[in-house]
């Protein structure tokens, strides 16, 4: 090859097979400008490995709550940019936001039958044990949980549809709409719930005690051999 025709060599395709590798350069970091105020209310999230599979349930968006994974459309004005334990950030119109759980005493208007709301996973077995109306606060909510189990405690595992194993608590294929509807599905099984194992029944009716004063369940389960962490607030 002489001079002339290197000259003339065009290495454009060459270059772009990246022969070499490539040089990616970072993009700028962007700032998280605060809190959120589109009216969005982050309902729950699921933390999966790999992160692709990560979601957040988030109602207030363009249609009825759902789970939403990174990089799709919550609405026009906002998509979801990043999922973390007790926060999803979102991209409004380029500006990095911050949605986070509903801390304790806020008011925010209930999601029974529209998202994944705790306060609905227990199916009463008779009237009795029903929450009266205008009794949905999140302490009654916790005393009707803490009534219901230690009348029946394997009742209540039955109606949500658990079973306990030595890994932990399995659900079933008879799991409650309460249970679905927050994102559990049939062969979860429930290693631990705010970093402490569980699967002894016995054990876990004091524990949840521990875990109602926390205002927050954080739990790890076992779904096809992944873990994937769910966060949801109690209060």
């Amino acid at each position: 090859m002489t001079v002339g025709d290197a000259a003339r060599l065009d290495l454009a395709q060459i270059l772009a097979l990246a022969p070499f590798g490539s040089v990616v350069i970072p993009q700028e970091d962007l700032e998280i400008a605060g809190e959120t105020s589109l009216g969005l209310t982050l309902l729950g999230v699921t933390i999966a490995n790999p992160s692709a599979g990560s979601r957040a349930i988030i109602s207030g968006g363009d249609g009825p709550p759902r789970g939403y994974f990174v990089g799709e459309i919550i609405t026009a004005a906002a998509s979801l940019s990043a999922i973390e334990p007790d926060h999803v950030v979102l991209n409004v119109g380029g500006q990095l936001e911050t949605l986070s759980f509903t801390k304790p005493g806020t008011d925010v208007a209930p999601t029974a039958g529209n998202g994944p709301d705790l306060r609905n996973l227990i199916p009463s077995a008779n009237q009795s044990t029903a929450t009266a109306e205008g009794s949905n606060d999140p302490d009654s909510v916790i005393a009707r949980y803490r009534s219901a189990i230690q009348l029946d405690a394997i009742g209540v595992m039955n109606r949500l549809g658990l079973e306990a194993t030595d890994q932990g608590y399995r659900i079933t294929d008879s799991a409650s709409p309460g249970v679905r509807q927050a994102g559990f599905r049939a062969g979860d099984v429930v290693t631990s719930v705010n970093g402490k194992k569980v699967g002894n029944l016995v054990a876990d009716q004091v524990y949840f005690d521990e875990v109602a004063a926390s205002g927050k369940a954080r739990v790890e389960l076992l779904r096809d051999g992944e873990t994937i962490v769910m966060s949801f607030p109690l209060r």
